[in-house]
């Protein structure tokens, strides 16, 4: 990463007055230059270039040269590698693990391919900005490996790699804090179960991140403190959300802003069936969306999830400000709709400058137990009302949004391999990307 940058953001952010923001720094607390005293090549512990197995090879690099030497950094060189042997990486402080080869899934045991475990001052990079795991999901559809996970981790980064067509997840972090994701390129099928990104922990910075899939663009779960993810393409993609929420859900001071989706299932959506805890303190910010489904969508009576042990979440102090994008079809599926718990109604949901219209110009909004400002909310004390439908004339604000020359026309079938693409430089219309590409430094 380029080290101390992320002070300034953080600077930045913090003065902004945001709703919810970061708490802190992100990313490694060391320079990369310190972490590369010691290159622990591959190559020089079993693998070869064109191997029909990877996986031992970053195993004994990563026992016998990075657990014994502080500021090394675990070297995959350019070429292409097959994998059949998952790694867990569990315990090293201060190294990197530099991947600039294309690493291919061949076998279809589940669990994660890539483990980083306990991580402290951690980077995960390729600096050709071409390093990628060809996933080959259309051979394991649903049984295979999750291709990356980091777990409990602390200040940390991932960057400047490309994930495709993992059978399952793509990017899991779990837990931890601190850590920031960004320049990113991932592509999975147009099915469910292809989640892009999920996050839970706290202090993190996703930014910068390119997701085709059929299922969560960037997500965020729970528990999660302070987190901010900012310009986001969700390019023929699920759509970003929070959730699936349930009991005990812990979430807040989220802020998303400067995300772009083309196509999919929805701009943003909030789900949850049953549950318990809380969601508040979030700010959905600088929206746009062209031929989604769903448009902006509260739904905690999602029939997606099975209903989960609780009253249901407390939805609160919740902000959504300036949206501009159409739905395919506004009547059977509203652009704004807040299809809340009646035992625990949403409260102080505040709509602002949000025009959301229809492909077919004709469209209806949903609320339902839903307190707060603007489109059918009710105001006044909080308390269970039915779903109440107000038929809606498009928005005097509305306006055609812009698009990216990279936007896709359909996802990626399920049945066929998905080729690696190369890592855009531009993520959300009209805003340069906030860091350059590892090749461009």
């Amino acid at each position: 990463m380029l080290f101390g940058h992320v002070h300034l953001i953080f600077a930045l952010v913090a003065a902004s007055g945001s709703l919810a923001q970061l708490s802190g720094s992100v990313g490694p607390t060391s320079s990369l230059p310190s972490k590369q005293e010691t290159i622990c090549n591959v190559l020089d512990y079993g693998g070869e270039v064109g191997s029909s197995d990877i996986g031992p090879a970053i195993g004994s690099a990563f026992v016998n040269c990075v657990l014994t030497h502080s500021g090394s950094t675990l070297y995959v060189p350019s070429g292409n590698y097959n994998m059949e042997t998952w790694q867990t990486l569990d315990g090293a402080t201060k190294w990197a693990f530099q991947m600039d080869g294309i690493i291919t899934r061949t076998n279809a045991t589940g669990g994660n391919m890539i483990v980083v475990e306990n991580a402290d001052d951690f980077e995960f990079f390729s600096s050709n900005s071409a390093g990628a795991i060809q996933g080959n999901g259309y051979q394991a559809r649903n049984t295979g490996p999750r291709l990356i996970r980091i777990v409990t981790s602390t200040n940390w980064s991932i960057h400047d790699l490309i994930l495709v067509d993992s059978p399952e997840f793509h990017l899991v972090i779990q837990a931890g804090s601190n850590g920031e994701v960004y320049n990113m390129a991932i592509r999975g099928t147009n099915l469910g179960g292809s989640d892009g990104i999920d996050v839970w922990g706290a202090n993190y910075w996703i930014h910068d991140v390119e997701v085709t899939n059929r299922d969560e663009c960037v997500t965020v779960k729970s528990p999660s403190n302070n987190i901010l993810v900012e310009r986001i393409w969700c390019n023929q993609s699920g759509g970003s959300a929070i959730g699936s929420l349930g009991t005990e859900t812990a979430i807040e001071d989220v802020l998303y802003r400067n995300v772009y989706t083309n196509g999919g299932n929805q701009m943003f959506l909030i789900k949850s069936n049953g549950g318990s805890g809380y969601l508040r303190n979030v700010l959905l910010q600088n929206f746009i969306a062209r031929g989604t489904a769903y448009g902006l969508d509260v739904d905690q009576h999602w029939s997606g999830q099975t209903t989960a042990a609780g009253s249901g979440v407390a939805l609160s102090n919740i902000t959504f400000d300036n949206w501009d994008g159409s739905v395919v079809d506004g009547v059977a599926r509203p652009p704004i709709q807040f299809l809340c718990e009646d035992n625990v109604p949403c409260t102080s949901m505040i709509l602002s400058s949000v025009n959301l219209w229809s492909d077919t110009s004709s469209a209806v909004n949903k609320c339902g137990s839903a307190f707060g400002s603007g489109s059918c909310l009710k105001s006044g004390s909080a308390s269970s009302y039915a779903v109440i439908t107000t038929s809606i004339s498009k928005p005097a604000g509305y306006t055609t949004p812009p698009s990216l020359s990279g936007d896709l026309s359909t996802g990626f079938a399920t049945n066929s391999p998905i080729p690696v693409p190369t890592i855009p430089s531009t993520f959300y219309p009209g805003l340069p990307q906030i860091s350059p590409l590892a090749k461009q430094l």
